[in-house]
């Protein structure tokens, strides 16, 4: 039993070391300028090895792409005052922006991962870890009077996560003095959405 705990624990951990390196060469050198041997390599691993985890290099961008945003989702919890939705929504989108301030995410998370996979994948991805807890938010935070229905929440959802990504591509391309501006931004469509 502990043998078998062991090889859980020994995979589980060569396939964090090989997703945080790939992560890193892809951040600092772009995803068409790292090849898996240099991942393998670097991780201190064989490509055989990593092809075990992975089908090839878009399969391990995929995981790095979740990785950043389980890594988001960590820090909205960390924020969370369990306060009212409009407010969980603004600390949300705010701790979104200022990940896009830093390059290497941006880089990722923004250029990179919707050129690689495609956009229909990408977006997948992205509504895969917001868009339920988006629209959850949406519905509470709208006034009991409106009754037009779960469809207009979920498409009030779309267009907040459709708003902070092209917000976070600003950011990405103007940097932290771009930062405040977007956030006021975000602040202002928020609350003129959810009157």
């Amino acid at each position: 039993m502990s043998t078998r705990r062991s090889n859980v624990e020994r995979t589980r951990q060569t396939r964090g070391q090989l997703t945080r390196t790939a992560r890193e060469l892809f951040s600092e050198r772009g995803y068409s300028s790292t090849t898996i041997a240099e991942i393998a390599r670097s991780s201190g691993v064989t490509t055989g090895a990593l092809y075990h985890h992975w089908a090839g290099k878009e399969a391990l961008l995929v995981d790095v792409v979740h990785d950043i945003h389980r890594e988001l989702a960590l820090r909205i919890q960390a924020l969370d005052g369990g306060d009212e939705p409009v407010a969980r929504l603004l600390r949300s989108g705010r701790a979104f922006l200022a990940l896009c301030a830093d390059p290497a995410v941006a880089r990722l998370l923004l250029l990179d991962a919707p050129a690689v996979l495609g956009y229909e994948r990408w977006r997948q991805i992205d509504e895969q870890w917001w868009l339920s807890a988006t629209i959850r938010l949406v519905e509470q935070a709208r006034p009991p009077a409106a009754s037009d229905g779960a469809e207009t929440s979920r498409q009030l959802a779309l267009a907040l996560l459709g708003a902070l990504t092209y917000l976070g591509h600003e950011v990405a391309m103007k940097g932290e003095q771009a930062l405040a501006g977007a956030g006021r931004t975000y602040d202002v469509l928020l609350t003129s959405l959810l009157r």
